[in-house]
C-alpha cells in the first residue's frame, strides 16, 4: 500500500478548500469593490498554495531536493489557471485575467521566497 505523506494530504486539502472558496457564490454585502484588496488576496492565497506544493515537491523543507522545484511551481500555476477557467463556467463567478496574473505572481513570489530561504540556510 502506498503511504501518503501528511504534506501531500495538507496540499490536497488546501487545494480543495481554495477551489471551493473561489467557486462559491459570494453574498453581495461581502463583495469588496477594492481592486487591490482582491488582487492581494489572490497573491497571498496562491503563495500559500505554492508553498504547500513546494513542501511536497521538494520533499519537505528540511530535506530540500531541488529536482521537483519547477514541477511544484508549475502545478500551482496550472491550478491557478484551472480555477480561473472553471469560474468562466459558473454563472455567478467570472474568470479574470488580472486575477490569473495575481495568482501567478503569488506562485512566483513563493518560489523566490523558498529558493532564497534555502540558499540562505545553505550558507549559514
Amino acid at each position: 500500500m502506498v503511504r501518503v505523506s501528511i504534506q501531500l494530504k495538507l496540499a490536497l486539502g488546501l487545494s480543495v478548500l481554495i477551489l471551493i472558496a473561489l467557486l462559491w457564490k459570494i453574498p453581495e454585502p461581502l463583495q469588496d469593490d477594492s481592486l487591490w484588496t482582491d488582487k492581494i488576496a489572490h497573491i497571498l492565497i496562491f503563495m500559500i498554495l505554492a508553498i504547500s506544493y513546494l513542501n511536497v515537491g521538494t520533499q519537505g523543507f528540511k530535506n530540500f531536493k531541488f529536482r521537483n522545484f519547477g514541477k511544484a511551481l508549475g502545478a500551482a500555476a496550472l491550478f491557478s489557471i484551472l480555477t480561473e477557467a472553471l469560474q468562466l463556467l459558473i454563472p455567478w463567478r467570472h474568470g479574470d485575467f488580472m486575477d490569473l496574473a495575481a495568482n501567478i505572481i503569488g506562485v512566483g513570489l513563493a518560489g523566490i521566497m523558498v529558493k532564497t530561504m534555502h540558499s540562505v540556510k545553505k550558507t549559514v
